[in-house]
């Protein structure tokens, strides 16, 4: 990752000189790793995402995300649409496909959307679906209030996983808190989860990391460009066990501008899953905005 930085950072001192009033576009190119207590190892790989702001109600989005595994190695697209409508609501929807091996699903669909209902009060609602080459099958709904001021905004979601075949199901609960309402200045976020089916929902292209330009989920959205935009996707080759196991997560996301072009992200994650596991996680990201 260092590599990658060295070269972003002088380019951004050239192009900082000028002035960003009205963005187009954002690119960001970064790396992340997992690291497990068990025999599960090190996942690791690289991220390529960026925005285009057509207009303003919301951007289109894309992401290639490469993953490595002990098992194998993968590689997703994703591609999906910010509308925003009122003053505090808006969907965003996505599709993605994968190549390589079979631990990300070949095909996803999401649909993300946030309701404004009285003052800084909302409804978040998201279903997402996955299908793998294997014939298998995974459905994520979430739903929760959300709140939203000037400079910060939370949020609590109720999370079920549905599995088929098989038609198992786990439920989890989310909780996010962020600091820093323009996605183009400096904003940080703090989410906790906990339940059952949590570590796996929350993996983006198999991993834990949250490596989107914006941040994902709920209160995590910010305001300004790129406002709500989100690659989450939910990727699981969960084996079900029984008894079933509880999980833990806390994670933060910090966006870091350095000139009015280029700015850094970083995000930290650790997790586990009751006596199986620990595990950390870490990303970084360098984001080009012309």
């Amino acid at each position: 990752m260092r590599h990658l930085a060295l070269p972003l950072l002088l380019v951004a001192a050239t192009l900082g000189a000028e002035d960003v009033s009205g963005p187009s576009g954002r690119v960001g190119l970064g790396a992340f790793t997992d690291q497990f207590s068990d025999a599960t190892g090190t996942r690791k790989g690289w991220t390529l995402n960026g925005e285009w702001f057509r207009d303003d109600k919301g951007p289109w989005s894309f992401s290639a995300v490469g993953t490595q595994r002990p098992e194998g190695t993968a590689t997703q697209f994703s591609l999906g649409k910010e509308h925003a409508f009122g003053e505090s609501s808006w969907v965003w929807a996505g599709v993605s496909t994968s190549t390589g091996a079979d631990f990300l699903p070949r095909f996803r669909g999401d649909v993300d959307l946030n309701l404004g209902l009285s003052g800084p009060w909302g409804l978040g609602l998201e279903v997402a679906w996955n299908r793998f080459s294997d014939g298998t099958s995974t459905t994520m709904l979430q739903a929760g209030p959300s709140w939203l001021n000037e400079a910060w905004s939370a949020s609590a979601r109720v999370q079920q996983m549905r599995y088929l075949p098989g038609e198992d199901s786990e439920t989890g609960f989310l909780a996010d808190l962020r600091w820093g309402a323009d996605n183009l200045q400096r904003w940080h976020s703090l989410r906790f989860a906990w339940g059952q089916g949590i570590l796996d929902s929350l993996q983006p292209g198999g991993t834990t990391s949250m490596m989107t330009l914006t941040t994902g989920g709920g209160g995590g959205r910010g305001r300004g460009p790129g406002a709500g935009t989100t690659t989450t996707t939910t990727t699981t080759t969960l084996v079900t066990t029984y008894p079933k196991l509880n999980e833990f997560l806390v994670s933060s996301a910090s966006h870091f501008p350095i000139t009015k072009r280029f700015a850094l992200r970083a995000d930290l994650a650790w997790g586990q899953r009751e006596t199986q596991f620990k595990m950390w996680a870490g990303s970084f990201q360098a984001i080009v905005t012309f």
